[in-house]
Order: C-alpha cells, then structure tokens, then sequence
C-alpha cells in the first residue's frame, strides 16, 4: 500500500490500520479519503477484480463498476449514508466482478474517521471473499437461513439462556398486491432497518424468507426481554407508516421461543419458532406468542391425523364407518328411521386409535376432506335406507351435512346422486 497513506492518516488512524491488518491478514485492505473520491487497495484485490490500479482516483467510479449491478442501488445508499455522516460503521455484504466479469460474494467491513472538524474523513477497513457460505439478500442486507443456522451451530458452549424471535409481516402479501413488489421490497428494507435500530448488544437479525426474520439473544434471562423488544418494534415500524403518510398500514407478529431448544437440533428449533409464529397471527394481528409444549405436541397431533385422513380418502375410505342411531316412534314404539353417524378409526405404528368425531371432523373440515368423506357417507346410509326399506317402508335415514359441503361440494348433486342410484325418493331418505 502507498507509504503517503500513513502520512495522511496520521498517527491515531495508522494505528487503527495496523489493528485491522492484524486481524484480517488474508483480506484486500483498502482506506477511502471521502472528501477527495481517492481510494488505496491491496495489489491482490487488482489481481482479483475488475479495478485499474491500487491508487483509485475516483472511487464513485471505478468502485461502482466493479460491484455486482444488481447490488449497485444498495451499495451506492449505505456509501451516501457514509459520507453524510449517518453511518459510522460499514458492515455490508454483496458481490464484486471478478477479472472474469463473473460475481464473487464479499463481507465489505470498515469503520469511519472523522477529520478535525468532526466530518467523515476516513473509511477504513478490509474486504474479504465469502463465496456461498455467508449470503446477504440484497433487499435488506441481512444475512438468511443458511447463516442463522450456521450461528446456532457455532456456539462452543450448550446454550442455556435467551430466545428466538421469529417475526413476520401480517398481511404482507396485500402490501405487494396493492403496490407492486418494488415498493414491497422497500417495506421489507424498512422493517429490517425497524428491527436493527431496536436491537442490543449481542442480538443477532437474519432475514429467512419473504416477510419473515429471526432474532437471536442469547444472553437473556427473562421473557421480559422479548416482550419489551417487540413492543418496541412495534413502534418503529408505527413510525415508518406514518412517515409514509399512512400509504400502507400494516403490522407485525412474533413467535417466541426458548433459545436453549437449539440443543434439539437445527430442523426441530425451526419446526418449533414456525409453529410459535403461525400460532401468532392466528392470534390476530400484531401479536406476540410464547412457546408451550403442550400447543405444540397438539399441532403435531393434528398433523398426523390429516395425514392418516388423506391416506384413508385416497384408498376408498379406510378407516370410515357409519354408525346409525335409531329413531323410534314415542307412540308406537317402533323404529322408524335412524341418524347417521361418521366414525373413524385411525391406524398408527403402534396399531389402531379410535378417534372422537370432536377430534376429527374439524380436520375434515379444515383440509376439505369432508367433501370425499361425506360422499362417504351419502352413499353408504342410501344404501342402508334401501336395504332397511324393505322390512320397513316407511324407513329413512338423517345425515347430517357440514356448512362446508354446502358452500362448497355442490350438495344437491351429491344427495341425489345416492337417492338414484339406490332408486329412493328423496323424502325417504
């Protein structure tokens, strides 16, 4: 590097060189003067990119050329934001040219030094290749899954305090509706920009997917925590809507989990800070749930019934029986007709489980499995009721049909289709 370099730094700011060269001895080093647009690099960094020369006498420039097009927009805002004095930290990560004009991925870190009249005098710091380990989208800035989880499993030590945060934008989904995916992109930005201001000591964001992010804290003892910090996120985003003038209105839910259930595992923490933010926005919007175990072990129950019900549907109704209850004449004495009703035995590894009609027709409902399973049992009480008839004429047959079936399984034609096929009138049925 220049030797003129130390000179203009001077001695406070060599220092703070020096520290840095010693941490990142394979890193391309670089120092920006700000108020002249002049730039020094490492001579490996000319070797790698697509730059002229070391001493880069206009860096808007020849910097801009050499960053990724797609990551120009957002690199060319974080540098204004330098310069302008808002930003005294530069931590970004996006992709360069190399000699080749192919994108590599770069963490691009630097701290800024204020001249004598205290305005940015001096970026500082180093650059160094992180292929397709570290990914920070180029939206927010923030780094995604793949990174969240190789955090988590870099911690040396059984974590045993803090939580996760899962948080997600209710109604996002309207906003790039109603807006267009650019201006949602923007909101996505905004709301990480929320979060980070909000964020203290040792907390950790990571953008997942779309609308959703992750807060990492493992230093927390209490609960208290994550309560106060959504709250305040809360907040921050109540003020960015009302800098826009109200132009979309919008919040944002939290699952929350105990960061100590790391230890299960990578797939199972993920499972369980899901589940905690969909419990969430069930919950309504802008709110706030706290993981129990026994909410949890109920959802998978849940699953598990849904998936036995769609494996009996697509194998002609294993599993489905019709119970009839007789209806007998208070004056006669004689039966005269019965009610239909659905039952179902579910078969699990460790044999068969009978299951409540409470239990399991909700999950017919759910997942519209009640159109096949009611069919079901049209055609099986038709059949009864023929058969019946022929002891007792005047025999019929109830069956009760969900708000479901009528609003979406076409329910006439489902009725009189078993009415015909076993030759009944309608009203005997």
């Amino acid at each position: 590097m220049n030797k003129d370099v130390y000179g203009i730094l001077g001695d406070l700011t060599a220092e703070i060189l020096l520290e840095i060269i010693a941490e990142c001895m394979d890193d391309y080093l670089y120092v920006i003067d700000l108020q002249n647009n002049k730039m020094e690099i490492s001579q490996s960094a000319l070797d790698r990119f697509m730059i002229s020369e070391t001493h880069v006498r206009n860096v808007k420039q020849e910097i801009m050329s050499v960053v990724y097009k797609e990551d120009r927009t957002m690199f060319a805002k974080h540098m204004q934001a330098v310069m302008d004095g808002k930003e005294k930290v530069h931590d970004i990560h996006y992709r360069w040219l190399d000699k080749n004009g192919l994108p590599v991925w770069v963490n691009c870190r630097g701290v800024v030094i204020d001249d004598e009249d205290g305005k940015p005098g001096y970026l500082v710091g180093c650059l160094n290749e992180t292929g397709n380990q570290r990914r920070a989208d180029n939206v927010t800035g923030l780094l995604g899954g793949m990174e969240f989880c190789a955090y988590l499993r870099s911690q040396k030590k059984p974590v045993t305090t803090g939580f996760l945060m899962h948080i997600g934008i209710d109604d996002f989904a309207t906003v790039n509706e109603t807006h267009g995916s650019n201006y949602g992109d923007y909101v996505l930005k905004s709301v990480a920009d929320c979060m980070k201001e909000c964020l203290s000591g040792n907390q950790r964001l990571y953008h997942l997917v779309a609308d959703q992010y992750v807060i990492v804290d493992l230093d927390s003892t209490s609960m208290d925590d994550a309560i106060q910090l959504k709250k305040k996120i809360g907040e921050k985003i109540d003020e960015f809507i009302i800098s826009e003038k109200y132009e979309v209105v919008f919040s944002a839910s939290a699952g929350v989990i105990d960061a100590s259930t790391v230890a299960e595992g990578y797939e199972e923490c993920r499972k369980k800070f899901e589940f905690s933010l969909k419990k969430a926005k069930r919950m309504g919007k802008n709110n706030i749930y706290f993981y129990r175990q026994e909410d949890y072990e109920k959802f998978q129950r849940n699953g598990r019934i849904i998936s036995a019900l769609r494996n009996s549907i697509a194998n002609g109704c294993e599993g489905f029986e019709v119970y009839y209850q007789p209806i007998v004449d208070c004056v006669s004495g004689r039966v005269i007709g019965a009610e239909a009703l659905m039952r179902y035995t579910m078969v699990t590894e460790e044999g068969k489980e009978w299951l409540s009609p409470v239990e399991f027709i909700p999950l017919l409902e759910k997942t519209g499995l009640i159109i096949p399973a009611g069919r079901f049992v049209l055609n099986e009480a038709a059949k009864m009721c023929r058969e019946i008839q022929q002891y007792i004429p005047e025999f019929s047959v109830n069956v009760n049909i969900s708000c479901y079936q009528i609003e979406h399984g076409k329910i006439a034609d489902k009725i009189l289709t078993p009415v015909r096929d076993n030759r009944l009138m309608p009203e005997e049925v």
